[in-house]
């Protein structure tokens, strides 16, 4: 296993606006990192995304990742809040 790297996460919209930025910085320990932690790791850091992050996925790669699936640590990573509506 490679040792833990540090990655960036894009924010965009409602969530960009609450944290104040449109990047946090996050880290992957590559086969042993998951979507799921990534998430709790944005929510640590940018308390303010707390509330957001039970409605939102993590896109890795342009695509939605399943909340289990380990990161190679090399992914493109991004925030994206689920918008309801009729």
């Amino acid at each position: 296993m490679s040792d833990p790297t540090p990655r960036t996460v894009r924010l965009f919209g409602p969530q960009a606006e609450l944290a104040g930025r449109r990047e946090i910085q996050v880290t992957v320990s590559p086969g042993r990192t998951t979507a799921a932690d990534v998430l709790r790791q944005l929510g640590e850091a940018q308390p303010a995304l707390a509330a957001s992050l039970p409605g939102s996925r993590l896109a890795v790669d342009h695509e939605y990742a399943d909340p289990d699936a380990p990161l190679r640590g090399d992914e493109e990573l991004a925030l994206i809040g689920l918008v309801g509506g009729g």
